[in-house]
């Protein structure tokens, strides 16, 4: 009897072991929606994460948020200034994954679990356009020459494949750089080649007219986002599922678009697209331009200028980075100025108005025209913040930050680490801003001249019958045929 009665103590106990309640461990996914919060390192590049007008931006930032809209959970970025250092992160509690345009690698793969690719990129060598043309790594081995890549790069682990059929092959590796700061160096002439991501060169070529490919070093390889190593995939299989759908609908194309497509260059299709917008799309909007501008004593040439700028006169304009309507208003600014749709146009246009006129007034009165103006535009574009930051690197300079020729000078220089890490408001895509306000007033010249011959019906007056295309254009063939500079 006793015997029996250990038994049965013997299998309660065991059944106890086996069936008692266990604490649960949650898995990356559940902890992430416990947290209410995706964290995730990054770095600071015009394709990971930069900031507009104090808005976040950045290919990886804005895909990432929508993922974690999906999720139900805010998104917090956290920035390192080191590659390796973004990448050791991924380990830490505190962190989720990394996002910077990261190259999927087989010496990464070893470390890292990597998300389905939303992108493919090679590695491309650059130099400066006055070496000579390359056809292979063994034309600069016998040179005395400098090439420096990013510390813990997928590209450094392409120079070290490469090194065992080119042994003499050296290079140096640099912590706390992008690659847009390396592509300077090539431009100056400080280093004689580096290697960066082709999607990369795409996007900044028309910053460094001096550097071009000197040949590719390796095929086409996914970018993807960077976990650690885990049994648990609940969060990457989750995000994996997000892209898939995000491609399969067609909207991640059109976020690679937002940033790769040059929408502003004025070459003959861009001639021609423009042409077609006067003549279809501006009687639909010029009354509405006329009165909007006549209220508030603007210049509604140049408000049908930055409306063409911003959205091509498209009043359904919709950018997958959140920008919306003929004046492409952000939704905290749509707000802030009254406006309930900005797929409105009139309410759009007045919107976008108001805030020109707001930060019009908000310069200093010492600031003359036309430099106030432009000054406006320039903050309207890139924000009021970095506009002020880039006036400040111009008077430490010497250069006089009330005048908008001298400030288009140090406006670029919001992207490079030494002077964005000096002023308030940090890294932003300072060309752009350049570029914004040179194509806007060069729009405003074509306008001018269009409404002019429109309304003096300038053909039948001064121009015998007969006359070739190019006598008809007249005086203003040089504004017509000038290109407009890209973003």
């Amino acid at each position: 009897m006793l015997e029996n009665r250990k038994i049965q103590f013997a299998i309660v106990a065991i059944a106890l072991m086996i069936f008692a309640p266990k604490d649960h461990n949650p898995s990356h996914l559940e902890s992430v929606l416990e947290r209410g919060t995706l964290r995730v390192a990054s770095r600071l590049g015009p394709l990971s994460y930069f900031e507009r007008d104090g808005q976040p931006n950045g290919l990886d930032y804005n895909l990432l948020s929508l993922f974690s809209k999906n999720l139900g959970v805010n998104l917090e970025f956290l920035l390192y200034d080191s590659l390796e250092a973004q990448l050791a992160s991924v380990y830490s509690e505190n962190i989720d994954l990394a996002a910077a345009t990261l190259t999927e690698t087989e010496d990464r793969k070893i470390l890292y679990d990597f998300s389905e690719p939303y992108m493919e990129v090679s590695a491309v060598l650059l130099q400066h356009s006055s070496e000579p043309p390359k056809e292979s790594l063994d034309d600069i081995q016998d040179e005395d020459y400098s090439l420096r890549v990013i510390a813990g790069s997928s590209h450094a682990e392409i120079l070290r494949s490469l090194q065992e059929e080119h042994p003499k092959l050296d290079w140096e590796e640099q912590t706390e750089v992008i690659m847009f700061q390396l592509m300077e160096q090539v431009q100056n002439q400080d280093i004689d080649y580096t290697v960066v991501d082709s999607a990369i060169f795409e996007l900044e070529r028309s910053m460094f007219p001096r550097i071009e490919v000197a040949m590719e070093l390796s095929e086409p390889a996914p970018i993807g986002m960077a976990f650690p190593k885990s049994d648990d995939a609940t969060l990457l299989e989750r995000l994996n599922q997000f892209i898939r759908d995000y491609e399969a609908s067609g909207e991640m194309e059109l976020l690679r678009q937002a940033y790769f497509v040059d929408k502003s260059r004025m070459d003959v299709g861009g001639a021609l697209v423009f042409k077609e917008r006067l003549e279809e799309r501006l009687p639909e909007f010029e009354t509405l331009f006329r009165t909007v501008t006549d209220e508030m004593g603007y210049d509604w040439l140049l408000l049908a200028a930055q409306a063409y700028q911003e959205s091509h006169w498209e009043p359904r304009a919709r950018s997958p980075t959140g920008v919306r309507g003929l004046m492409m208003l952000t939704l905290p600014t749509a707000r802030q100025m009254g406006v309930e749709s900005r797929l409105d146009p009139e309410q759009s246009l007045r919107g976008g108005l108001k805030y020109m006129v707001s930060l019009h007034n908000r310069m200093p009165e010492r600031i003359a025209e036309p430099d106030r103006t432009k000054f406006a535009l320039a903050a309207y574009n890139v924000g009021f913040g970095h506009l002020n930051d880039a006036r400040i690197l111009a008077q430490r300079a010497g250069a006089n930050p009330d005048v908008w020729d001298e400030v288009v000078e140090y406006l670029p220089l919001l992207r490079q680490r030494r002077y964005y890490s000096t002023v308030e408001h940090g890294y932003a895509r300072g060309n752009e801003p350049v570029v914004y306000v040179e194509n806007i007033y060069r729009f405003k010249s074509i306008l001018d001249w269009y409404t002019w011959q429109r309304d003096l019906d300038i053909d039948n007056m001064f121009v015998e019958p007969g006359a070739s295309e190019e006598e008809r254009r007249g005086p203003y063939k040089d504004i017509l045929d000038m290109p407009l500079a890209p973003l």
